[in-house]
Parts: structure tokens; sequence; C-alpha cells
């Protein structure tokens, strides 16, 4: 059983996740999180009141998730959702609640063999899992294993998340928490997020990956017990077989028990048998010299794929909450010198499609990049913003989080090139997901122009997001008329610009408290506690909205 006490301790440490590290890896960060971290208690004693009106809130206040396509190649897209914050919250407490049990079911992480999500609670930093299981772990323990057989298949399965049935997934939470009443809980949740239909998981969010860990769990234990050796991270298989007739039939294995228990597939454009040799050699992890073969054009080749190995094993993790923080940044910062990584940027964006795990790493390397150098990567990336396609949200998130640094020049290109873009109609932002991280950007450059831009954006969207973060900037720029006609409209906003208005509504002044004051009656009880969070941060005199 989870008693009350344990499920609000669950909820702390949602919270704290949540709060440090965001809802998805995927979406803007949404203003929520700010109440969050503000109001922790309150948000506990809610979350608690969810969990006790479970049933009769799932129908009267159900969860207004947002579904978004986004970029997985130049060509391929996903759906990906950003869940309700507060039946995020409430669903990952649920989780954590029996996360115990997830993680006792598992192969134990001492024996090496799954890297994936390893459960690990801290409840003050809010971390889930163990940061000595990562993928770079798994990589690098592969290729030690690799050293001991004579040829490696690797595969991963082909739609992961969306394609997970929900009844082997409700079969194993039976099996390892029968007992208490959240299996069902997180069932008719998964249930509600589906629309009935009985597969998918949510992608992006640390719950739904722990329950993808607990129902994969089944693939690695029969694999286990068929004597197979192996590695997985996630959807990412490494098998390793003495001989190549072997390594077909281990193959076989897995992807007829995928299918059989699952209904899954293994990916056939990324299914590969190779050499150990050939493994290790095309590892992006590897530590083996590269040999150098000519002097010119071969040895400049060479040391470029020596230094992007290297990068691509660099760590850029770095806690703003250490007690340590500067002097971490400052020796991050230094560490950093040892790449070039302007170069390595220019290098990228000269080929028609780029690497994109090392772009990525490139673009997070630029925010410990100085003065110039830093507005001449960020230039650059703008002007490739095609180029980099795949990765364009990861580029302005590293934009805004270092716009105060650039140079006034810089800053103003910055805007106007992103509104270019915006202007011209440009594929790259008809996703919607990458627009909302612009909007994050043009917050910063409030001229009549971008004021304008953004009415237009909203009059033409239909992604709640993307409306959501236009209220908050014109509350943000005091353009009070625009949102004192909004007012009018209110009833027929989604809800997460409804929540987004109660916070706006406070730029109205006297308006918007006699509003508000008409409206508390049609509130549901987490726009009530957004209410109460907008309240006392007027009181407090904050300057600003937060986004």
């Amino acid at each position: 059983m989870v008693t009350r006490d344990q499920f609000a301790r669950a909820a702390k440490i949602a919270i704290e996740n949540i709060t440090r590290h965001g809802d998805t890896d995927i979406f803007p960060l949404p203003f929520e999180n700010y109440p969050f971290f503000d109001k922790k208690e309150d948000l506990t004693n809610l979350i608690c009141e969810y969990d006790q009106n479970f049933t009769d809130y799932l129908v009267r206040f159900p969860p207004s998730n947002i579904n978004a396509l986004t970029p997985v190649s130049y060509y391929g897209f996903r759906w990906a959702t950003q869940l309700d914050p507060i039946w995020n919250a409430y669903l990952l407490s649920c989780v954590i609640a029996i996360s115990d049990k997830i993680e006792a079911a598992r192969i134990p992480s001492a024996e090496n063999v799954i890297f994936s999500y390893r459960i690990k609670l801290d409840k003050e930093t809010g971390d889930l899992f163990d940061r000595d299981y990562s993928w770079h772990a798994f990589m690098s323990a592969s290729i030690r294993k690799s050293e001991e057989y004579e040829y490696v298949v690797a595969c991963d399965i082909s739609e992961f998340y969306p394609r997970l049935g929900h009844h082997r997934l409700e079969n194993a939470l039976q099996q390892i928490a029968g007992d208490t009443e959240y299996p069902k809980r997180i069932m008719d949740f998964l249930s509600n997020f589906s629309n009935t239909r009985s597969f998918g998981l949510p992608i992006g969010g640390p719950a739904a990956r722990i329950l993808s860990e607990l129902t994969i769990n089944q693939i690695d234990r029969l694999l286990r017990g068929a004597k197979i050796e192996f590695t997985r991270f996630a959807d990412d298989f490494h098998i390793f077989a003495k001989t190549r007739e072997e390594a077909y039939r281990y193959t076989i294995f897995l992807s007829e028990k995928l299918f059989e228990n699952q209904g899954l597939s293994l990916q056939k454009s990324k299914t590969r048998i190779m050499t150990s040799a050939e493994f290790r050699a095309t590892s992006p992890v590897a530590t083996q010299d590269i040999e150098e073969h000519a002097e010119d054009e071969g040895k400049r080749a060479a040391d470029l794929h020596a230094r992007t190995r290297l990068l691509m094993s660099f760590s850029l993790r770095f806690d703003p909450y250490s007690p340590t923080a500067d002097e971490d940044y400052d020796k991050l910062k230094k560490e950093i010198r040892q790449f070039d990584i302007l170069g390595l940027l220019k290098e990228e964006l000269t080929k028609s499609r780029v690497h994109v795990a090392l772009s990525r790493k490139i673009i997070s390397a630029v925010r410990y990049l100085d003065g110039k150098t830093k507005d001449d990567a960020v230039l650059s990336i703008l002007d490739n913003c095609d180029i980099l396609y795949p990765i364009f949200s990861s580029a302005l998130i590293m934009i805004d989080k270092i716009y105060d640094d650039l140079g006034a020049e810089t800053k103003m290109e910055v805007s106007r090139k992103i509104v270019d873009i915006i202007k011209s109609d440009s594929h790259v932002f008809r996703i919607d997901v990458h627009l909302c991280f612009a909007l994050r950007v043009l917050q910063h450059s409030h001229t009549e122009e971008v004021q304008q831009l953004l009415r237009d954006i909203f009059e033409s969207r239909t992604l709640e997001i993307v409306r959501r973060d236009i209220i908050l900037i014109m509350a943000l720029w005091d353009d009070w008329y625009w949102i004192s006609d909004l007012r009018n409209h209110y009833r027929q906003l989604s809800a997460p610009e409804k929540r987004a208005f109660l916070l706006a509504s406070y730029s109205l002044k006297d308006e918007g408290r006699h509003w508000r004051e008409s409206i508390k009656k049609e509130l549901n009880p987490f726009e009530k506690f957004i209410l109460s969070w907008a309240g006392e941060r007027t009181n407090k005199d904050k300057k600003g909205l937060p986004l």
C-alpha cells in the first residue's frame, strides 16, 4: 500500500523535479513552473487533493494537453504532447510513489546491462535517475563488451513511445503494485491522454520514461533467459555474438519477442550487424587514436574527426544549484576553449545535412564562449536555420539564455533575422514548437514591428502555447489595450490561454481586479492556485512576467 504521507512525499519530489528540470525536453517551459517553484507546499496539498478526488476531478477538470508536430529529421516528424501542468505533476507523483517497486522488478543496475533511467530518488535536487547510468555509459560499456565478441547487432525499436501497449503496461503495473490504486489511476490517465486508444505514452517526460522501462523489462528478461548478451538504453539495443550466424539468430529472437509480446518491431533502416572492430570504429564515444593518412586534407580531416569525437564524449553538464556553481562555470568555460567551437560549427554548416547529435553539442557549447566569438556563432546559426532545421529548437533555447550577454548590434540583428524568417513564411517556423521558442527570444525586443507581428501571429495561429506566450509577452510589454480587448473573449480561450490571462489581467489595474472578482466562481482548483500565486506576486511588487 501507498499511504497518504508516502504519496505526499512522492508529490514533493515530483514538484522538485519539475521546477528544476522542466516537464519535457521538447516544449518550452510553461510559465506554471514559476508558481510551482514559489508555492511548493500549496502545490503539494493541491496534488494530494487531486489524488483524493481522482475519479471526480478527471471528469470535471480533465487534462488540457497540448499536441504539436516536432521534427525528428529533415523530412520526418512526430506528434509530441505537453501534458496539462497539474495533471503532469499528478502523474509523475503516482509513478514516483511506486518507483521503488518498478526499479526492483528490473535487471539490477549493478549488472551493467540496462543503462536507461535507473531510479535513484533525491528529494533535495529532484533528481529521479542515477547519473552513473546514461547513454554515454551505455556506449562505453558496449565498446568494452564488444572486445569479447566478434559481432555486434545495433538496433532500436520503431515508434517505441507511440506504439507501447496499455494492456502490457497495465499487466506489468498490476504485477508489481497491484495492492495499490495507482496502476488503475495511471491507466485511467493514459486512457484519457490517448483518447481511449489502447496504446501510446506521452513523449518527453520522466513519468513516461519510467513506465516504458517497466514495460520493456519483459523483453530484457526474455533475452537474459535465452542467455543472449546485450546492453540497452531506452529503445536502443546492442547484442553481442560470436559468429555472424549467431548474430542473425539473436536479431530474429528479439524481433519475434517484441512483436509477440509488445506488438512492436525493430527499425529496419537502423538494424545493423557489424564486426566488433567496425562497431568500435564507428562509435561516437570511442577513444582510440585517429590515424593520419595524409599530410594536408587527410590530416585536417583526421584532426577534425578527433576533435568531434572528443567533444561528443565531453560533458557540458552544469548545475547552477551547486554550492560551487561559479567555480564550476569558470572551469567549464576554460575546458571548452580546447575545442574550436566556432570552427566546428562552421564546418557543420558547410554540409547539406548536419550531424544532429554533434551539432546539438556544438550549439550547447556556444553559451560558454566569450564576446565576438559568441556573437558570430549566434548569427551564423540564424543564417543557417534551414540547415539546422531538425535541431533549431535547441539553437533558439541557447540564444534566449545568452541574449543578455550579446552585443547591442548583435541583439538587434538577432531580432531582425527572426522577424524576417517568420515574415517570409519559412518552413522553419511552420513548426509551432520552433515558433514558441522564437517568441521567447523576441520577448527581449519590444519594438512596434515585433509587437504588430505578435498580434498577427495570435490571430493566424491556433496552437495554445503560441497564443499563451503572446498573451504573457503583451502583458510584459504593458500592451494593456490589447489585453483589455482580449478580456471580452476570455471564455473562448483554451485552458492554457486562460491561465496566462489570469496572470496578464494584473496589467489592467482596477479593470483587472473587478474582472477577477467576477470570474472567481468559474475557476477550477488549479486556476485558483494560479490566481492566488499571481496576486501574491503582484503584492510583492515583482516586476515583469515570468516567461
